[in-house]
């Protein structure tokens, strides 16, 4: 495989949670033509295994998984696409959209723990003051619409969302140095179709035949499944790879922030000083986050 500059690693970074920040933009479109969340996550993960299929015969050679990693791609795609994805769609019925956002923003604070018990790897002071720094930027930015309030099954299922995101991050770290970023993708997408199939049949086919056909939702769909079910998990396997679990997993702070922005350019939400504030603040918990302790510069990274 070819090294990549660690400076090209951030960039890729940040253009992966530029996808899935626009990721909540066309959900929620999704879901105003009538969609539902099984049938969105289903179809967007369907479609993201066609083009990768695709795009791996095309121009990749094909590699074998071995049998021992049956399991961990298993448990890869059930801690995420299935697990955030199901914990997600269906907590923020039961929970308002800035709590939701908090515990969801929880992820990079509890995964050095996670990453310390499960596969040893260290966390140093930077990282820790990087990661308090960046939550509190996520906190300033849902405190005009922050509300203590919702369901307990609401909370249940979000915090299922976040150990599914924060285990995703631990269960590929052992892949990321035996397989390609593509075959991880399109393996851990494969799964995730078959685990969703079952309760879009149960919950929501009946609801989806009914529906009058249009093409845009599908437009929609399709841009959801090469950007942030394809690129963007392609990107963050490159990330685990190249910066460890922790300091690739703090990045997804920049995902409300993004949201915030594009949602004003595009759903014409209101913009605030005080959400001008929270992006400055989680960007500089992000540069405390990646100082290397010995303050040695790595020039080149494994992609």
């Amino acid at each position: 495989m070819k090294k990549m500059n660690l400076s090209l690693v951030y960039v890729y970074a940040v253009l992966a949670m530029f996808f899935w920040s626009f990721s909540f933009i066309w959900v929620k479109q999704l879901y105003e033509m009538g969609f539902k969340p099984i049938t969105v996550v289903l179809f967007r993960l369907v479609i993201a295994c066609i083009v990768l299929h695709i795009i791996s015969k095309l121009f990749f050679k094909s590699e074998k998984i071995d049998r021992e990693d049956y399991i961990r791609f298993f448990l890869l795609a059930f801690f995420e696409p299935f697990c955030y994805f199901m914990g997600e769609s269906f907590g923020m019925q039961y929970v308002s959209a800035s709590l939701a956002s908090i515990i969801v923003a929880l992820i990079p604070l509890i995964t050095p723990i996670f990453a310390w018990l499960f596969i040893k790897e260290r966390v140093n002071i930077y990282e820790i003051i990087g990661l308090i720094v960046s939550f509190a930027g996520v906190l300033f930015l849902v405190l005009n619409d922050f509300r203590l309030e919702g369901r307990l099954i609401g909370y249940i299922l979000m915090f299922i969302a976040v150990l599914g995101g924060t285990n995703y991050a631990i269960a590929l770290r052992p892949l990321v140095d035996k397989y390609s970023a593509l075959t991880i993708v399109k393996v851990q997408t494969l799964i995730g179709s078959f685990l969703f199939l079952p309760f879009f049949l149960a919950f929501e086919y009946q609801h989806y035949r009914a529906l009058e056909f249009q093409i845009a939702p599908y437009v929609n769909l399709a841009l959801l499944a090469i950007f942030p079910s394809s690129l963007a998990f392609i990107i963050m396997t490159i990330m685990v790879r190249n910066l460890g679990v922790v300091k690739a997993n703090i990045f997804t702070n920049l995902i409300p922030i993004m949201t915030a922005v594009l949602s004003y350019f595009i759903l014409k939400e209101s913009f605030s000083t005080l959400k001008l504030f929270a992006m400055l603040v989680v960007i500089m918990g992000l540069f405390v986050s990646q100082i290397r302790i010995n303050n040695k510069i790595v020039k080149e990274a494994k992609i």
